[in-house]
C-alpha cells in the first residue's frame, strides 16, 4: 500500500485527469464530490491540473448542452474553469482523434498543446482508450472498483496495458488474501482521500438523526464471472442483506436510493415495511453542497458495499466512508479486508454479520462523542488527500 507519509514533489507537474461521469450526472452531488477532492487536492499542493471530460450524445443537441453548461459552470464555481475541456462526440467516436470530436471550455488547439505537454495523464477507469490516450507520455489508471476492472479484463481488452502505472483504491489488492486476478500488472493500492480544508467536523445531530447511506439501487441482473464463480455487483443485493436493522436495533435507518414512489418491485414497500425511512438521492444530494449537508444531518454511515468487494477481500472502503468521517460521523461498515490497512474500532467499526452490525450500532450510539472524535481523527490521519496525493504521485515515478 502507498505511505501515508508526506512526499512534496519538487516541481510543478502538468497533471491531467480524465473521466465521463461527471458531465452526463449533474444531479449526482456525491459522485461530483468523489473527483473534486482530486482536483482540489492536486490545486492545494501547486500542480497545474487539467480536466478532461468525455460526454456522450444523447442525441439531443439542447439536453447535451445543457449538460455541459452545468459541467462548466461547475468548475468556474470551483475556480477550474479555465482548466477543463467536454468533449462531446458519438460513443464510437469518444477516443478518437480531436478532430472528430466537438470541444466546449477550452480550444482544440488548447487542449492539444495540453495533451503533449503533460506530465501526467490520471485516466479514471479506463476513460481514455488510444489513439486520444496515446497521446499522453506516461499514463497511469486509477481504478475505483477493484474487481469489476480486473476481473472482465481476463476475457475482454480493457486496454490495461496502454497505461504505465497501475493505481487501485483496493487497500489489500497487494495482500496474498486479495482474490481479485492482477492480470499481470503491479498495483498500487491508495485510500479514498478527501481535501480536508474542505470539510469540518460537524457538531452531533442528536441520537433522533439517522445512520444513513446514499447508493444507486440495481435491479438488472448485476453479475460477472470469474472461472466458474459468480460474483455480485448489487448494491441493492448488498444492503437486502441487513433488512431487518432497524427492528433489530430500535433506531432510524434511512437511505439515499433512487427507488421510485411507483416502485413496481416491491423493494420500496419491503424496505420500508421493515422500518427503513427512503429519500430521494436527486433531491437530498443534487449538488456537492447539498452532499456535505446531508452527511451532517446523519449520526453515522451504514456502508454495505458491492459483494464482490467483500467477497474477494479487496480492502475497498467508499468515498462516501471518507466523507462521513471527514464530517465527523463515524462508520459502520461491512468489512471487505480493510484490517492492517486503517485502524477500526474507533471512529470507523466493521462488520460481517447483522449481530456484529448490531452491536456497532449499540457501540456508536452509546460513546457517540468519542467516536466522532475519532472518525475526524481517522481522516485526517488516513485519509487526507495532502498525505495520499504525493504518495500517488510518488507511485507516479514523480
Amino acid at each position: 500500500m502507498i505511505a501515508r507519509t508526506i512526499t512534496r514533489t519538487t516541481s510543478k507537474l502538468r497533471i491531467v485527469l480524465a473521466n465521463a461521469s461527471l458531465a452526463k450526472y449533474p444531479q449526482g452531488g456525491g459522485h461530483w464530490t468523489v473527483f473534486l477532492q482530486y482536483l482540489l487536492g492536486l490545486a492545494a499542493l501547486g500542480h497545474d491540473i487539467f480536466w478532461l471530460e468525455l460526454l456522450k450524445t444523447t442525441g439531443n443537441p439542447a439536453h447535451d448542452q445543457k449538460l455541459i453548461r452545468i459541467f462548466l459552470t461547475r468548475f468556474r464555481h470551483y475556480g477550474i474553469g479555465d482548466n477543463c475541456a467536454v468533449l462531446l462526440a458519438d460513443e464510437d467516436r469518444l477516443s478518437e482523434a480531436l478532430e472528430s470530436a466537438a470541444v466546449y471550455g477550452a480550444s482544440k488547439c488548447r487542449l492539444q498543446e495540453v495533451i503533449l505537454s503533460a506530465d501526467l495523464l490520471w485516466n479514471f477507469c479506463c476513460t481514455l482508450k488510444p489513439p486520444l490516450l496515446s497521446m499522453f507520455r506516461r499514463r497511469a489508471l486509477i481504478d475505483l472498483d477493484p474487481g469489476l476492472v480486473q476481473v472482465p479484463a481476463l476475457s475482454c481488452d480493457f486496454g490495461l496495458s496502454n497505461h504505465d502505472i497501475f493505481l487501485t483504491v483496493g487497500s489489500n489488492m497487494s495482500q496474498p488474501d486479495c482474490q481479485v486476478p492482477d492480470v499481470g500488472h503491479t498495483w498500487h493500492s491508495f485510500m479514498p482521500f478527501v481535501h480536508l480544508p474542505s470539510w469540518s467536523a460537524a457538531p452531533d445531530p442528536g441520537h433522533e438523526a439517522p445512520f444513513s447511506s446514499i447508493t444507486q439501487w440495481t435491479w438488472n441482473k448485476a453479475e460477472i464471472y470469474h472461472h466458474e464463480r459468480v460474483l455480485n455487483i448489487s448494491k441493492r443485493d448488498a444492503f437486502l442483506r441487513y433488512l431487518e436493522m432497524p427492528r433489530r436495533t430500535g433506531r432510524s435507518f434511512e437511505l439515499a436510493a433512487n427507488i421510485h414512489r411507483r416502485d413496481i418491485t416491491g423493494d420500496r414497500e419491503l424496505l420500508l415495511g421493515m422500518g427503513w425511512k427512503l429519500v430521494n438521492p436527486h433531491q437530498v444530494a443534487i449538488s456537492p453542497p447539498a452532499y456535505q449537508n446531508y452527511l451532517k444531518n446523519s449520526r453515522a454511515e451504514f456502508s454495505c458495499p458491492k459483494p464482490i468487494y467483500r467477497e474477494l477481500k479487496t480492502g475497498w472502503l467508499s468515498d462516501r466512508s471518507a466523507a462521513y468521517l471527514a464530517t465527523g460521523r463515524p462508520v459502520l461498515a461491512e468489512d471487505t479486508g480493510l484490517k492492517g490497512h486503517i485502524p477500526t474500532g474507533s471512529g470507523l467499526i466493521t462488520f460481517t454479520d447483522s449481530d456484529e452490525a448490531s452491536e456497532g450500532v449499540a457501540e456508536i450510539d452509546g460513546n457517540y462523542p468519542f467516536h466522532a472524535r475519532a472518525a475526524r481523527e481517522l481522516a485526517e490521519e488516513y485519509l487526507n488527500a495532502e498525505k495520499s496525493l504525493p504518495a500517488m504521485l510518488s507511485a507516479c515515478g514523480w
